[in-house]
This record gives structure tokens, sequence and C-alpha cells, in this order.
């Protein structure tokens, strides 16, 4: 894979020389386009966008509206895999309002899916699937089974999110379905990728840890540094849920140098999550607190609700084994005002549990505390007869 990026490269570079010597700047342009997109898919994003700025100036510089708007939807699909989303969705709205006026349907579809994906990632679940719905319509409108299946990914990752697990089972079937029939390698990964996650989350650990493994050798092979990176990250948690920390640190921490790499914020941010929760369950309570709080700040930085309620759930338990009931119940309570927020029943649920804990076990040690001042105050017999 890698020899045909690098390939590919070399004769659009050629090809660019070539325009550029006879003043061709529409040809010039579009090569420059296309190899800010080979950038984009190698996660090189900095010079993705540097490439993808220039060939979009050129565009408009000729007054071509299709490769202007073409830029302009790279170049927020690159915010977008670097997590930093309102930039991301005003690049993909001013393209897609480009792509409408010139009568480019795919385009347009193909934003609305960018733009899905991004309400998803921001745990905006109704709105995403608001998008993704209306993108696939789009996408079946035109016959394109590619784009419809990649709407139908998404809107089964917003089930699997909303622990709707069968019915984020059949919408990932059917998309893989429809991946297979249009020969898409990176399709059916993401799709193995999610139920394998599926099954992580309904315990059935052989059964996830066989799929994500599986996944990350297919995104390998196809060059995919984030989905690889997001299968470590599956698998690291599989070992944290048995109870293996050694090979759950092992794995997380070498997922989080691949998010790193990549730019990835929000994917380094849950490893950090993860990280900080094996170093509470270990008991290294100080240096649990101190990584949550790192994670919770990154996660706020790029407005995930699901990972700042996450951390603050957790810190909230630490809270409460140390005794800290007021300070367990503040983040507690904030914990599940923002998973109530995003729809996220199962953690405004948990919260809710803890709390309720918290509520008896203050409530037992106030019956404990009267009960020996009662003990404390009652006069001594003994003392009352030698009166």
């Amino acid at each position: 894979m890698q020899n045909d990026y690098d390939d590919a490269t070399r004769l659009l570079t050629e090809a660019k020389d070539q325009f550029e010597s006879i003043e061709d700047q529409l040809g010039s342009s579009q090569c420059l386009r296309s190899l800010g997109d080979i950038s984009r898919v190698q996660n090189r994003y900095h010079d993705a966008k540097h490439l993808l700025t220039e060939a979009k100036n050129h565009f408009e510089s000729i007054g071509d509206q299709l490769g202007s708007a073409q830029c302009l939807q790279s170049l927020g699909n690159i915010f977008r895999m670097q997590d930093e989303y309102d930039a991301a969705k005003h690049l993909l709205t001013e393209a897609r309002i480009q792509f409408e006026s010139i009568g480019s349907q795919l385009c347009s579809a193909q934003c609305l899916r960018s733009l899905g994906n991004i309400c998803k990632m921001q745990d905006q679940y109704n709105m995403a699937k608001h998008l993704l719905t209306q993108a696939k319509a789009q996408f079946e409108l035109i016959g394109d089974q590619l784009g419809s299946a990649q709407c139908l990914q998404g809107l089964g990752e917003i089930a699997m999110m909303q622990n709707e697990y069968n019915a984020a089972k059949k919408l990932l079937k059917d998309a893989e379905i429809q991946f297979n029939k249009t020969g898409s390698q990176l399709g059916p990964a993401r799709c193995l990728q999610s139920l394998g996650d599926i099954s992580r989350m309904q315990d059935e650990y052989e059964d996830a840890k066989d799929m994500l493994t599986t996944a990350k050798i297919q995104f390998e092979l196809i060059g995919d540094q984030l989905g690889s990176a997001q299968c470590l990250r599956s698998l690291g948690n599989i070992f944290m849920m048995q109870e293996k920390y050694d090979d759950a640190k092992h794995l997380l921490t070498e997922a989080k140098i691949q998010f790193e790499s990549i730019g990835s914020q929000l994917g380094s941010a849950q490893c950090i999550l993860s990280l900080g929760n094996i170093s509470r369950m270990e008991s290294k309570y100080d240096y649990a607190k101190q990584m949550l709080t790192e994670a919770k700040i990154q996660f706020e930085s790029i407005g995930s609700q699901l990972g700042s309620a996450q951390c603050l759930q957790t810190l909230g338990d630490i809270s409460m084994i140390q005794d800290k009931y007021d300070v367990a119940k503040h983040l507690l309570t904030e914990a599940q005002i923002q998973f109530e927020s995003i729809g996220s029943q199962l953690g405004s649920a948990q919260c809710l549990q803890r709390l309720d804990h918290i509520s008896r076990k203050q409530a037992l040690n106030m019956i404990m505390t009267n009960t020996s001042r009662v003990k404390e105050g009652k006069p001594n017999l003994n003392q009352l007869e030698a009166v």
C-alpha cells in the first residue's frame, strides 16, 4: 500500500511540474489537490493542509468552484480527524453550500455524512442520526452503495454508543454486506472493529479479542493508523476488565503514542482515561486523579461530553472510596447531568446508583455517630450507686 502511495506521489509531482511548465493552472491545481489527499489518507495532516490550501487558492484564482469546494471538503475532514470540530463544521458546511450551488449531489451527501459523524463524536446523537439518515437517502438516490454503507456504519456506531446493541449489530452487519459488494477494504474492517467493541461491552471478551485483532491486522494492511490504534485501545480495555493490568497498560500506552503521532486528541484522551481507571483499580489514587484530570481537560477541549462525564464519574468514585463524600456527590451529580444531556442512560443510572450509595453510607455514619454520643452521655450505674 505504501509503495502505491509513493508511486502515485512521484507521478503526480512529475505531472504537476509538466503542467506548470506549460502554464496549465487547472492541471497543476488538480495535481496539488491529489497530492494533498494522499497526504491526508497517510495521516500526514500538516503536509496535507499546506497542499490543499495552496490548491484551493489556485482553483479560486481560475474560478473553479468544484475544485475549491473539494479542497474545502478535504480540509474539513482533516480537522475532523484531528478532533477540531468547530473548524471542521465550518469548512464542511461551506463546502456543502458550494457543492449544492453547482449541483453536485454526491459531494453534498459526503459533506452531510461528515457533519453527521462530527455530531456523533460530540455525542449529539439525535442530530447525528438526522444528518446521517439524510445523507444515506441522498446516496441511495444517486446509487452510491459505498456512501450508503458508510452512513449505515455511522448509525450502527451511534446505536452502540447508546447501548442499543441488537440494533447496532444489525446496522453494522448490513453495512458490512454493502461494503463487501463495493470491494471496500476499510469499511468491513471498521464494521468488524465496532462489532468487536460491542462484544467487549457485552463482556464477551474472547470473541471481542478475535474480532479486534483481525480488524487491527486489516487496518495495518491498508495503512490505517487510526483504526489500528483504536483496536489497540479496545484490546487494552479488555485486558483491563480481565484485571491483566500490565498487559492493559502496555497496549494502552502503545495506542496513546499512535494516536498522538497522527494528532488524534480524542484517542489520546480515551487512553489516558483508561490508564487512570487502571491506577484507580490498583489503588494508586493520586496518580489516577492526575491522569483523569488531564483526560478531562483534553475531552473538554474537543467538546467530548461523554469523555468528560466518564472522567467526572471516575473521579467521583475515587472520592467515594476515600470517604470524601461531599466531593464525590458534587462530581457524580455533575457527571450524571452530563450523561443525561447526551442521552447516556447507562452512565446516568450508574451515577444515580453511586449517589444513592453515598446517601445511605452518610445516613448510616450519622446513626452510628449519634449512637456513640448517646453511649458516651449515659451515666455509669456503679458511679450512681457510689453516690
